[in-house]
């Protein structure tokens, strides 16, 4: 399979659960080895849910490879926790590629359509809170590390995270 198998296209509400069970899926194997078990154990169950306005955007994405749902991710206006915008910074948000897919573009595939969307509605800069394993994946696609941080999650759990920034043109 190449390239040309994989589409990506504007998530829709039904799509939750796959996506829910896709980005559990990534975190589960992605996640060990980078963060305590205690962390994962307090952080995963808020991580898997996908924000109802996010999906409802027209900016959150699934992709398919073969056929198979192979990957998820957007974008938003407005910054995840405080819910904050208006200064043309726009936010990478709740990316996940399903580890039978990892390596094959999916993701890349879907940031570039981010950047390319977020970049014709007049964003000047994308923000995103990386995880500690995907800033690689972040910075080969042309994110600069701002600072280390700890993402406060739902009931005080907290999640260590990179905050990466990419200027757009």
């Amino acid at each position: 399979m190449g390239r040309e198998d994989l589409t990506t296209r504007a998530a829709l509400d039904g799509d939750r659960p796959v996506l829910e069970k896709l980005i559990g899926d990534c975190y589960s194997t992605v996640y060990p080895g980078w963060y305590d078990d205690d962390v994962l154990g307090d952080a995963l169950p808020a991580m898997l849910r996908i924000d109802p306005a996010l999906l409802k955007s027209g900016h959150y994405f699934v992709a398919s490879f073969g056929g198979a749902v192979a990957g998820c991710g957007g974008w938003s206006t407005k910054a995840p926790g405080n819910g904050s915008s208006g200064d043309k910074t726009g936010h990478i948000r709740h990316f996940a590629t399903h580890p039978d897919f990892m390596g094959k573009g999916i993701g890349g595939a879907i940031l570039d359509r981010c950047i390319n969307e977020a970049s014709h509605t007049g964003m000047a800069k994308l923000r995103c809170f990386s995880s500690l394993p995907a800033e690689g994946f972040y910075a080969r696609h042309g994110f600069a590390k701002l600072d280390s941080v700890n993402v406060m999650l739902s009931d005080g759990a907290y999640f260590p995270a990179v905050l990466m920034e990419r200027a757009l043109s």
